[in-house]
């Protein structure tokens, strides 16, 4: 019997971030150079099926209006996980981040809520060839300060899927239980892994760790293709982000889908027994 969950996600941030123009490139894939002021909130929700479980996630996008800020104490309540969102063009609003946390910590009962550090306009801050800025020690010794933080631009569709994916494997965790593969499952799968990188990605040497296991628990092949050696490849194969994998027929980009990996090699044998 397949179980249902639900599980609140919030996107906290300064007003102006972008924190609106995320969540509806995430759930609608467009974009709108302006969107009016949210005033109090916006609800969206959106459903991922797992084998044997159902996660219902509904995600608040909370006013960033400082005059707002009691109301939004009440909206923050319950939820299992937060993107702190910041604009990566104005360091500022980064500052602001340790605020927005502890407001989120006060509304769950001094809770250590998982977060991720999303940095937006990464197209913006590139065109004006800023820095991209993020200073840690603001945040103190919390746990907001070791959250995984990343690069988004609502506007190039960069990594926004990954900024939410991220955030949806922590609160997953635990609830979706690791597949067991027995023995006999790694006699019966031979499967090459292409893994697409480009040189000098953080996150690819992140998922190649990951990859490498999975690959030796099936008996695997792994063969490693880098963007800037062997483009024609890329190209043959349609791959426009990194990291990305295919394994089966299936594309798998960015680090939370490729963290699924065990999971859909695990359903491809049971469709082929």
């Amino acid at each position: 019997m397949t179980k249902l969950y639900q599980r609140k996600i919030v996107l906290l941030g300064d007003p102006g971030v972008g924190k609106t123009s995320l969540v509806q490139r995430y759930i609608y894939d467009r974009f709108h150079r302006d969107y009016m002021t949210t005033l109090g909130l916006n609800f969206y929700v959106r459903t991922f099926e797992y084998p044997d479980a159902e996660v219902k996630l509904m995600i608040w996008d909370i006013a960033g209006q400082k005059s707002r800020r009691k109301i939004g104490l009440r909206y923050l309540q319950g939820a299992s996980g937060a993107l702190l969102t910041y604009d990566l063009t104005k360091p500022e609003t980064f500052n602001n981040l340790s605020g927005w946390y502890e407001d989120l910590r006060t509304a769950n009962n001094q809770k250590d809520v998982p977060v991720i550090l999303v940095g937006t306009k990464l197209d913006l801050a590139q065109t004006k060839q800023l820095p991209l800025s993020f200073n840690l020690k603001t945040l103190g010794d919390t746990p907001a300060a070791k959250a995984n933080l990343i690069f988004t631009s609502a506007k190039t569709d960069t990594n926004v899927d990954a900024a939410f994916n991220l955030i949806i494997q922590q609160i997953v965790s635990g609830v979706i239980p690791i597949p067991d593969i027995s023995p006999k499952i790694i006699e019966k799968i031979s499967t090459k892994i292409l893994f697409f990188v480009k040189k000098g990605d953080a996150w690819s040497k992140v998922a190649l760790n990951h990859i490498e296991k999975v690959a030796k628990k099936f008996a695997l092949e792994v063969e490693t293709i880098d963007a800037e050696t062997d483009p024609q490849i890329v190209d043959a194969y349609g791959v426009t982000a990194y990291p990305t994998i295919i394994a089966g027929g299936r594309h798998l980009v960015g680090i939370v889908q490729i963290a699924h990996l065990e999971s859909i090699l695990h359903q491809m044998l049971e469709k082929s027994a």
